[in-house]
């Protein structure tokens, strides 16, 4: 009789633990900055519908006035004391229309794995302008 008390009781403890809802951890969001991704240094690339082809270091480091945003350095080949800005938003990458040394410039980017991105944009001196498409991978 004792045996058949303790499976009863067992029996109740078990039913009573499936009836107490679950806790389960509250999702925090990923604490990771996804500008982070593209912090390096970078091998463009470059195909000017007005210059043709040509490879270049690009540098990205993070924007400090704006959390979506990473600057360009050396972007269109224009040295390193010209940062062009692009915006980060998952996998999509825009280059809001800015001034960069005297032209207008914008356009647009995917990123493809860790490793490698391709914009497409143009640039715009006030007499022509320059459709370009660069493929960056990570050195």
């Amino acid at each position: 009789m004792f045996g058949k008390r303790n499976t009863f009781l067992a029996g109740i403890l078990l039913l009573s633990l499936a009836l107490i809802p679950a806790c389960a951890p509250e999702e925090t969001p990923d604490p990771a900055d996804e500008r982070d991704k593209f912090v390096d240094a970078w091998n463009c690339a470059e195909n000017s519908s007005q210059a043709g082809a040509s490879n270049y270091v690009l540098l990205i480091s993070k924007s400090t006035t704006n959390t979506s945003e990473v600057l360009l350095e050396n972007f269109y080949d224009l040295g390193n004391q010209h940062k062009a800005r692009m915006s980060v938003s998952g996998n999509t990458l825009t280059i809001p229309q800015q001034t960069l040394n005297g032209s207008q410039i914008s356009g647009s980017g995917t990123l493809s794995g860790n490793n490698t991105f391709t914009l497409s944009y143009s640039v715009n001196n006030g007499s022509t302008i320059d459709n370009c498409t660069a493929t960056c991978t990570r050195q």
